[in-house]
């Protein structure tokens, strides 16, 4: 996998996580919300109290909303997006908290200080199971929540208050030393996830797609072609069938470490020669394939040539070895808009025979007919 493809991965199943998560925080906090509202009600003046509420309870709605956008469709958005978003609505949702302490912070009733002084010290301690996969938008939440709280206790002045701003200090920083803790245990999660696809979808020598993902990959492009294309758009699938030439040769004269070292640089050669689009694989031993869509099936027959360049140019650089070495491709080619995998890998794989027949080291194409 890319480093770019895996980046994307790696931000993907953040975003999963901080999705994952969000419907009980807004849970806890709707029910925060009325039950502060209800309780604060006897001695706060029920319009200010009443504005706190609503906008507590419209940005819940919203986020639930935003829930079920992701939920429904991810690709509606950038992943990138998604991350955005819930961070903005996250730093909306500890302004709301922090609100309570700045607003709602009675100095003549004790015990209706302490509900304020719990429940944003609360949500805090629970944001860092909720939030600490992303570092930013947990510390969003974090300061503005609980940061309110410490600095309405010193303007308090009393002894008291001083010490419980000083506690609240002491709980931030060790809330932010545990959401690290819980922040590396579910990165180190991903990682070891990632690394378990990466294996099972991937041959580990030339880090290509293996046969049964190439298959997987070939299905699922060929149903969004279908569900994406108008009927005045012509989508010509090709796919290309490698097989070097004289391998094995090469195997058996110049031992396997020779042989994995070419494969490995035709793995290179292949990368380096299709779009981000074209999905390629190693079938097995020395066969390679790669899928393209384009309007024509001139794309495919460029790529081929240049894999064809490139291989010989490799082969002419190997001057320690004597094995002729190259690759017979062969390109089986449909402009049917959903051509079955069976029936498209077999006219490349005619065509790649052909090649071969005709003197190897060359480019044969074949049409499926409809």
């Amino acid at each position: 996998m890319h480093t770019s493809q895996r980046e994307q991965w790696h931000q993907e199943q953040i975003v999963s996580v901080l999705y994952n998560n969000v419907m009980g925080a807004i849970a806890a906090g709707v029910a925060n919300i009325i039950i502060v509202s209800l309780i604060l009600s006897a001695i706060f003046p029920s319009v200010g109290l009443l504005a706190w509420c609503l906008f507590g309870l419209s940005l819940n709605a919203i986020r639930v909303y935003v829930h079920r956008l992701y939920v429904e469709d991810i690709s509606r958005f950038r992943i990138h997006t998604w991350l955005q978003v819930h961070r903005v609505l996250t730093t909306f949702s500890g302004c709301l908290f922090g609100a309570l302490s700045v607003f709602f912070f009675n100095s003549d009733e004790p015990l209706y200080q302490m509900l304020v002084i719990l429940i944003p010290g609360g949500m805090g301690a629970a944001a860092v199971g909720v939030y600490s996969i992303d570092r930013l938008t947990f510390r969003l939440f974090l300061f503005l929540a609980v940061v309110p709280l410490g600095v309405r206790c010193l303007f308090e002045g009393t002894p008291v208050h001083s010490i419980i701003a000083a506690m609240l200090g002491i709980l931030i920083l060790i809330m932010m030393k545990s959401a690290e803790q819980t922040r590396k245990i579910m990165i180190d999660n991903i990682n070891m996830s990632q690394s378990l696809r990466y294996r099972a979808t991937h041959d580990g020598l030339v880090d290509l797609l293996n046969r049964d993902e190439f298959k997987k990959e070939f299905h699922s492009l060929i149903s969004t072609t279908a569900q994406s294309s108008s009927s005045s758009d012509q989508t010509v699938t090709s796919m290309i069938f490698i097989d070097l030439d004289n391998f094995k040769t090469l195997n058996d004269t110049h031992g396997h470490q020779a042989g994995d070292s070419a494969l490995i640089k035709i793995g290179e050669i292949i990368r380096g020669a299709i779009r981000k689009s074209d999905v390629a694989a190693r079938f097995g031993g020395d066969e390679f394939m790669i899928l393209i869509q384009s309007n024509s099936v001139a794309q495919a027959n460029n790529v081929a040539e240049k894999i064809q360049i490139r291989i010989n140019e490799f082969q002419a650089s190997m001057s320690e070895i004597d094995t002729s070495f190259g690759a017979s491709m062969g390109i089986g080619y449909s402009e049917n808009a959903q051509p079955t995998f069976e029936d498209l890998l077999s006219v490349a794989d005619k065509a790649c025979y052909q090649a071969k027949r005709s003197g190897k080291n060359k480019v044969y194409q074949v049409q499926l007919s409809l």
